[in-house]
């Protein structure tokens, strides 16, 4: 009972200051792009010196939550292999939390960084030799070349340096909210979930919505060419901010093709606004009945257990 009490204090912390992480990591963005974007005299360091502060918590954070989930084995499991790698970085973390300590300057932290970007390998490494199947392969080969591109050519000039911490606490952040969604998804029965988007035909209509907002903003492109500059990117935003209904108003079509488009995006966007809300309901509705229904059977199971005998044996006699 102590044993289950301890792993489940050490996953809740891990969680918990996970959360942490995403939100320092979330106002260190901002901290980094204003350093990126070459601010001189007392803004510079002031904006320097808060960046190092919250990367410095950042890093500590980084150390207690990769030594947590190193020792929680309730935490998804890992195996041998990476609970040691967890050990390892979890060392790196702390070491780059002193470094950046000692010597708050944005290159330590872009070294701090890349010691974080090279922690992402080792469990994409571990994934291929467990799973030889050429699309698996594919995509964690995809993601390290992205991880190695993401350090190539940092250190040309300090503008460099400053949007490579940017990239590392993106990446962080991520990586945060990854790993909660994870936490939280266990809890979940992804069976409900996935039983009603097929009652619902929810995929299919969702990849229509897809598929009519690629091909709009194509025709868009064309037809209305002033009012998006003749840009397919300004097109896809424009049909972005219809569907979701924001219409943020910076760019308008002004050709009937472009106002007919218009309305089909509209009333397609409310219909499938609406569909994701009642798939939400229903989801929680099944998920209270399954847990309620899950409650009651298990005060049954138990009380069954205790009245069993068990079977006849020499030495359990059954009366």
């Amino acid at each position: 009972m102590k044993t289950a009490t301890k792993k489940k204090i050490k996953t809740r912390g891990a969680s918990a200051a996970t959360v942490v992480e995403m939100i320092l990591t979330l106002l260190m963005i901002p901290l980094g792009l204003a350093a990126a974007m070459g601010l001189d005299g007392t803004e510079k360091n002031l904006m320097m010196g808060l960046l190092a502060l919250l990367m410095l918590a950042e890093f500590g954070l980084l150390s207690l939550t990769t030594l947590l989930r190193a020792t929680a084995r309730r935490y998804r499991n890992p195996s041998p292999e990476q609970r040691k790698i967890d050990f390892i970085f979890s060392g790196l973390f702390l070491a780059s939390a002193v470094a950046i300590f000692i010597q708050p300057t944005l290159p330590v932290m872009a070294i701090a960084g890349c010691v974080f970007m090279f922690s992402l390998i080792p469990s994409r490494v571990i994934s291929i030799l467990r799973n030889r199947k050429w699309v698996n392969i594919a995509l964690n080969v995809a993601f390290i070349l992205l991880v190695l591109f993401s350090m190539w050519e940092i250190w040309v000039d300090e503008e460099s340096l400053a949007m490579f911490v940017v990239v590392v606490m993106l990446s962080i952040a991520l990586k945060s909210l990854i790993r909660i969604m994870s936490v939280a998804f266990v809890r979940l029965r992804l069976d409900l979930l996935k039983n009603i988007v097929q009652q619902t035909y929810a995929a299919e209509i969702i990849l229509g919505l897809v598929l009519l907002i690629a091909s709009f903003s194509f025709v868009l492109m064309y037809t209305d060419t002033a009012a998006f500059n003749g840009t397919y990117t300004n097109a896809l935003w424009y049909c972005f901010a219809v569907v979701t209904t924001i219409g943020f108003g910076d760019m308008t079509a002004t050709s009937m093709i472009g106002r007919i488009l218009t309305v089909v995006l509209g009333v397609y966007g409310i219909i499938v606004v609406a569909l994701i809300t009642s798939i939400i309901v229903n989801f929680y509705g099944e998920m209270k009945k399954t847990r309620a229904v899950d409650a009651e059977a298990l005060p049954e199971a138990e009380t069954e257990t205790a009245e069993d005998p068990g079977p006849e044996t020499e030495n359990n006699p059954v009366a």
